[in-house]
């Protein structure tokens, strides 16, 4: 009998070496498994960063090529129509610009290149606009739709903007948002007449 225990102790002892070692190399199994998970974690963030380092660079050089305004060549060089009656020719490409003359209605005009807007205080009337004098000034007369004009301040919804008269010079007038059409998204266009003369118009009179 104590032979028979004296065996069971023996193999019990042998079987909890054995699963003891097996535990051990089970771990040192799993830390290898780890390891190696690290290492493949390194050379992929490694990886990751050469692969991202010329796309950093292309979009530094995307970014110093973005255009910011200037000349550019329209999607339709050639001959175009003036639309619209007493549309102005101007030496610059602003509402401001000295002006050059008028065209004639439906007057077919060469389109030389084209300019993004650049001033954002610009407008057109959508409405006739009595002018004054100043803003508080007498009355000295009225403007038709169409022309473009320098918007001076806005307060609330109501507008102040002024127009260069040819005969008057300087006139004044307040005016609601519905009496102006902003002109702030709308290119500029270098037009040659017949006569060969050149100058700017505004992009929403050609045609």
């Amino acid at each position: 009998m104590k032979k028979l225990l004296s065996i069971s102790l023996i193999m019990m002892s042998l079987t909890l070496f054995s699963c003891n070692d097996s535990a051990t190399k089970q771990k040192e199994l799993e830390l290898k498994e780890k390891e190696l998970e690290l290492k493949e974690k390194e050379l992929a963030m490694q990886n990751g960063e050469k692969t991202n380092t010329p796309s950093a660079n292309n979009n530094n050089t995307n970014t110093n090529n973005v255009a910011k305004g200037g000349t550019s060549t329209p999607p339709s060089v050639g001959t175009k129509t003036i639309v619209g009656t007493g549309v102005l020719m101007r030496a610059q490409p602003s509402v401001e610009g000295a002006k050059m003359g008028s065209f004639n209605n439906n007057e077919s005009v060469e389109v030389l290149e084209s300019k993004a807007p650049q001033n954002q205080n610009e407008a057109v009337t959508a409405t006739e606009v009595k002018l004054y004098s100043d803003y508080n000034g007498k009355y000295i007369t009225t403007l038709n739709k169409g022309k473009a004009l320098v918007i001076d301040r806005k307060e609330g919804d109501t507008y102040y903007v002024t127009y260069q008269h040819p005969q008057y010079g300087k006139l004044y007038a307040t005016l609601p948002s519905s009496s102006l059409e902003s002109i702030a998204n709308l290119s500029w266009y270098k037009v040659k007449r017949a006569n060969g003369q050149a100058g700017w118009v505004l992009g929403k009179f050609v045609q």
